[in-house]
């Protein structure tokens, strides 16, 4: 009789409404994490580190006479730039007066080979945001290298519910003898400033970096 009242009570924990919801819950943990490890992609970082510098290699030293009118004039160009990144009419006009031909851009989150490319890539960008502002904060010089250090507030409807989202980085930039940009690497906090704030993928980052402390 005490098997059968067992047997009775196991099936009722088994079948009980909140039981089959963390079963579920569990199964689409355990399907998510499968997924997640199944498509992660194999480490390129040496390569990646590898195809940077041979980027760089690529631009040839712009001639700019240090403090001289032309170098002010590029980084007034560009800085500009930087701060019109929101406005698609803006970019259209002007990414071909800022970006040499064959010039090179990665953002974090993507590389663009050509300035029709980045003019392509950055209209659509300014498309899906609502506000955009970028303050530049500081420019720095080594060798032919610029650093622009800059602060954006941005807003866009699929990003935190379209609420203002902020970050900090830093552009390097290499120009040309036209004073063209030809070379252009951000560096930013693409996960936290940028993913975390996507759906789903905003809780997994989270989820993460939590078991990162």
């Amino acid at each position: 009789m005490r098997d059968e009242e067992t047997m009775t009570v196991i099936a009722s924990i088994l079948t009980h409404p909140l039981t089959t919801f963390l079963a579920g819950v569990l199964a689409t943990l355990a399907l998510i994490g499968w997924l997640l490890s199944s498509s992660t992609a194999p480490n390129q970082s040496a390569a990646m580190v590898t195809a940077y510098h041979q980027e760089i290699g690529k631009t040839g030293d712009s001639g700019f006479i240090v403090g001289g009118p032309d170098e002010a004039a590029a980084l007034e160009r560009f800085k500009g730039f930087l701060k019109g990144i929101g406005d698609a009419k803006f970019i259209t006009e002007n990414t071909l007066k800022v970006y040499a031909v064959d010039a090179f851009l990665d953002d974090t989150l993507v590389i663009h080979h050509g300035a029709d490319s980045i003019r392509e890539y950055f209209v659509k960008t300014a498309a899906n945001m609502t506000h955009c502002e970028v303050t530049i904060d500081d420019v720095s010089k080594s060798g032919g290298n610029y650093y622009v250090r800059w602060t954006m507030i941005f807003q866009a409807p699929a990003m935190s519910g379209g609420q203002p989202v902020h970050s900090v980085g830093i552009s390097q930039v290499r120009f040309n003898r036209e004073g063209k940009v030809a070379f252009h690497q951000d560096f930013w906090d693409s996960g936290k400033n940028f993913y975390a704030h996507l759906p789903v993928a905003g809780g997994v980052i989270g989820f993460i970096r939590k078991r990162l402390k």
